[in-house]
């Protein structure tokens, strides 16, 4: 049986939905990529898993011990790390994010079931394929309208008084999007006086604090509970860290093991996230800078839309006037000619009619090129 835990001491991007074309072989696009010696999107690949480990290898904290069912010194300096960063009492390593959000939901609807106000193009609903309601049975309360951030507006036009409350900083599918300030303070304000926990859905928080210009401890303590994500701006390999009070951590804690997700050692997981705090979170702000530049380039090309128009964070979306699967093959030809890997991943556009639409998401990748080599490589691809 695995030993017991005691709560922590006070202290690279997902796929749009596609389908690539029938012939391509399984492993194709992650061979190609490699290939290429330029990479629009995120940090810049390790091209294998000797090269991955052997980087996680050089760090101080490799010679510590190996954690065992959530136990080691590596893991918990990790958790009381970012339960600093985020001004919270107590803070839980978990390897998932979908693990990580469930157990948050179940605790705070308590034995109810729910409900649960979220928007509709919230990760907790679309990519965790709505788990919350098909294995914890709550319910869920949509608000708010596409591309659109979450306002107290649609909190006070909720049919009836939720168990929980959910923003995602930022809205990834409606244009990574955040709400003002001003507007954020009115949301914790109204589930405090209604005495409705607030849980924030940070995957990309690091990101966010780049756009308020405020510590993360600021952002997070207007609500409840926050998770934040080390795979995505961080660079790391997996895993992420569920935030709160003793109280609510230690009420998670079975729920770990319920979602499977106390595994037996989660070291390389452990040790890549120290990486990304230690070399990206500091690199946030220059990334939204070279973002919010690069978007601008694109935006001025004819019948070209970026969404939305002024980036918040460090990445947006390119709406071109091109349908998803001939762009697809217009990014693999520009890989394949150039060594330049704009991604390969497109979707049908809600703004460009019969077009598609790609993320654009700048990391330390961007270090390879210019803004004017990115915008003369998409402009291959659209002529192609």
């Amino acid at each position: 049986m695995p030993p017991s835990r005691s709560t922590a001491a006070p202290t690279t991007t997902e796929p749009m939905a596609t389908s690539p074309s029938s012939n391509t072989a399984p492993n194709a696009d992650i061979e190609l990529r490699n290939r290429c010696t330029r990479w629009l999107n995120g940090h810049r690949p390790l091209r294998s898993m000797r090269e991955s480990l052997l980087a996680l290898a050089e760090m101080p904290e490799a010679a510590m011990p190996l954690d065992v069912y959530g136990q080691g010194d590596a893991m918990q300096a990790l958790e009381a790390e970012v339960a600093t960063l985020l001004g919270k009492p107590a803070a839980r390593f978990m390897h998932k994010g979908v693990a990580a959000q469930l157990a948050a939901l179940r605790v705070h609807c308590s034995d109810g079931d729910g409900p649960v106000a979220l928007h509709p193009q919230s990760h907790i609903a679309i990519d965790e394929a709505e788990a919350f309601e098909q294995l914890m049975r709550l319910r869920g309360l949509r608000m708010g309208a596409t591309d659109t951030v979450t306002g107290v507006s649609d909190l006070a036009a909720l049919p009836e008084r939720p168990a929980v409350v959910t923003v995602e900083l930022p809205l990834r599918r409606g244009g990574y999007r955040l709400p003002d300030w001003d507007t954020l303070v009115a949301i914790s304000a109204w589930c405090r006086e209604q005495r409705v926990p607030l849980h924030v859905d940070g995957a990309r928080l690091w990101e966010a604090s780049a756009h308020y210009g405020r510590p993360l401890a600021e952002i997070a303590a207007l609500a409840d509970s926050v998770y934040v994500s080390f795979y995505k701006g961080l660079g790391g390999l997996a895993g992420c860290v569920l935030a709160g009070s003793r109280e609510f951590i230690d009420a998670v804690s079975p729920w770990q093991t319920r979602l499977a997700g106390n595994l037996f050692t989660v070291y390389p997981m452990v040790l890549s996230a120290v990486q990304g705090l230690r070399t990206q979170l500091a690199q946030m702000p220059a990334y939204r800078a070279r973002a919010r530049a690069l978007a601008a380039r694109l935006a001025a090309e004819p019948g070209w839309r970026v969404s939305p128009e002024v980036p918040q964070v460090n990445a947006f979306q390119l709406h071109l006037p091109v349908a998803p699967e001939a762009l697809r093959d217009g990014l693999l030809a520009v890989a394949r000619d150039e060594g330049f890997w704009l991604g390969a991943r497109a979707v049908a556009s809600h703004l460009v009619p019969g077009g598609a639409m790609v993320e654009i998401v700048i990391g330390n990748a961007a270090e390879g090129w210019t803004d004017a080599q990115a915008l003369a490589a998409w402009r291959r691809v659209v002529a192609a």
